[in-house]
């Protein structure tokens, strides 16, 4: 009779350790993955620390070779950036050189301090691959050309690669280096300079999608309404029209005169330190700025 009950009672207590580790296994998946958010653009971030190592073949490139043996190809650093590939350095190299200068871009465009924290930037070959890639990181991430993950470690950009990647990982990293750099903003403002810095050859209000559909919707009366804009619920994301009107107030304000970009620039910098910017409206009509009439005129008599 005692030798059943001692039984009966390790059987117990095993039990009561198996449901406490079931119990800590689940609660720690599910804190890993809320502490993830998917920004149209991670969660597992691929080792770091390796200058460019292309399997089987030696480079004269000036990226050195060093490292070990890794499951990416290639994987290179550029700066802040690290760059894990499926696809070859000869393809990647001509766009590097507009990667690197993106940082010192917001530090002088926006007048704010741009953290220098590495940012890892995966190219898998195709979209299949990269919608792949996506789900075994975070199964409900979206598919999309490409994707900006952050985490609490370093950020993470998921690319493939085709004609216009440059524009892609210029876009997805400058939502990286804001979000590194302690800028907080709202999503149409977050997107719309995403949007001015993904062109590249320093002509940000030349975007090849946004500038004539703006400039045919002044010729209709259509101005944007920076109000309505901040004072809309997004719940979902932009859509089109939305990243267009984003990155047209954006580049309004930092090209239309010497006033809108400098009122532009006080509101980013007290966002960054974390003062009480207000609504950029107010900022703009403080600093006496006609919105209606100079947003059109701007777009209306610019040489682009």
């Amino acid at each position: 009779m005692n030798l059943t009950v001692r039984v009966q009672n390790k059987l117990h207590v095993c039990i009561m350790v198996l449901a406490f580790l079931h119990f800590f296994v689940i609660s720690a998946a599910v804190c890993c993955a809320q502490e993830s958010e998917v920004r149209l653009a991670s969660n597992v971030i691929p080792a770091a620390g390796f200058s460019y190592v292309e399997s089987g073949k030696k480079s004269d490139s000036k990226f050195a070779m060093h490292g070990s043996d890794s499951t990416w190809p290639i994987r290179f650093t550029q700066d802040q950036f690290s760059i894990y590939s499926t696809v070859s350095l000869l393809t990647l190299e001509p766009h590097l050189a507009a990667l690197r200068t993106l940082p010192n871009e917001l530090r002088e465009a926006l007048q704010i301090e741009v953290a220098e924290s590495p940012v890892h930037i995966v190219v898998l070959s195709d979209r299949e691959s990269l919608d792949q890639y996506a789900k075994k990181i975070l199964p409900n991430a979206p598919s999309r050309q490409a994707l900006y993950i952050r985490h609490r470690g370093p950020g993470l950009v998921l690319t493939y690669f085709h004609k216009n990647w440059i524009r892609d990982v210029r876009h997805e990293c400058t939502h990286a280096l804001m979000d590194a750099s302690g800028m907080s903003l709202p999503v149409w403002q977050d997107e719309g300079l995403a949007e001015y810095f993904e062109t590249v050859g320093g002509k940000p209000l030349r975007h090849p999608s946004h500038l004539k559909s703006v400039q045919q919707q002044i010729r209709f009366g259509q101005i944007v309404d920076l109000q309505t804009i901040e004072t809309t619920e997004i719940q979902e994301g932009l859509d089109g029209k939305g990243y267009r009107d984003a990155w047209s107030v954006v580049a309004f304000l930092l090209h239309s005169s010497a006033e809108t970009r400098a009122a532009y620039q006080l509101y980013l910098k007290e966002h960054q330190t974390k003062r009480a910017a207000g609504l950029l409206s107010h900022r703009v009509r403080d600093a006496q700025i006609d919105w209606r009439s100079q947003f059109a005129a701007f777009y209306r008599n610019t040489r682009f």
